[in-house]
C-alpha cells in the first residue's frame, strides 16, 4: 500500500508536459518535426497518425500529440485488459519507425468509475501494454516512456456518460529526441 501512495504522490507533482488538452482534427499541412541540425525538415507525421481510429492530432511546442479514446484501443475482458485493434498499434509503430528521431510519450487516463487506486493501476497497465506492443513491433524501448495517470487530469465532467467517455483516453506525444 505504501508503494501505491508513494507512486501517487510522485505523479501529483510531475508536470503534464507534451499534450495538454484534447485538440482539433489536423489540417492538411505537414508538421515540422524539429530534427536537430535540420531546422527545415518537414514530415507528415499528423497524416500518418490520423489513420488511427478516433484519433485527434495536434501540434504543441514542436511536438505532435494524438489523443485516442481508450475504449477504441482496449477491450475489457473480465479482469483482463487486451489491446483490441492490432491495426492501430501497427500504424503507431510504423509512424515510430518512419520518424526514428522522435521519442514517444504514452499517457493513459480514465474516468472515476472505480477507486483511485484501481484506476491508477489500470492506466499503468494500459500504458505498459501500449509500450510493450510498440517494442514488440521494433521500436526501441529507450525511445518510449509510458505512464498511467488514473482519473487525474479529466478533460470533461465525470457526471455524464459522455464526460466519462472523454476522460477515458490515451495521449501519445511524438517529440524530437537526441539525434
Amino acid at each position: 500500500m505504501r508503494k501505491v501512495w508513494l507512486l501517487w504522490a510522485l505523479i501529483c507533482f510531475l508536470p503534464l508536459g507534451g499534450c495538454g488538452t484534447v485538440g482539433t482534427s489536423p489540417g492538411t499541412s505537414p508538421i515540422t518535426c524539429g530534427v536537430k541540425g535540420d531546422r527545415g525538415t518537414q514530415c507528415n507525421l499528423s497524416t500518418d497518425l490520423v489513420r488511427l481510429l478516433g484519433a485527434q492530432v495536434t501540434k504543441q511546442k514542436g511536438n505532435v500529440c494524438i489523443t485516442i479514446p481508450s475504449d477504441s484501443l482496449f477491450q475489457p475482458d473480465g479482469d483482463k485488459v487486451k489491446i483490441s485493434d492490432r491495426a492501430d498499434m501497427d500504424a503507431l509503430a510504423n509512424a515510430g519507425k518512419k520518424y526514428p528521431h522522435m521519442n514517444i510519450k504514452i499517457k493513459v487516463y480514465t474516468d472515476c468509475a472505480h477507486s483511485e487506486t484501481r484506476d491508477l493501476i489500470l492506466t499503468e497497465l494500459e500504458a505498459w501494454l501500449i509500450k510493450r506492443a510498440l517494442v514488440d513491433r521494433g521500436i526501441a524501448a529507450s525511445r518510449i516512456s509510458a505512464q498511467g495517470w488514473g482519473e487525474a487530469r479529466p478533460v470533461a465532467s465525470n457526471a455524464t456518460a459522455n464526460g466519462r467517455k472523454a476522460n477515458r483516453r490515451v495521449t501519445i506525444t511524438f517529440e524530437p529526441g537526441a539525434s
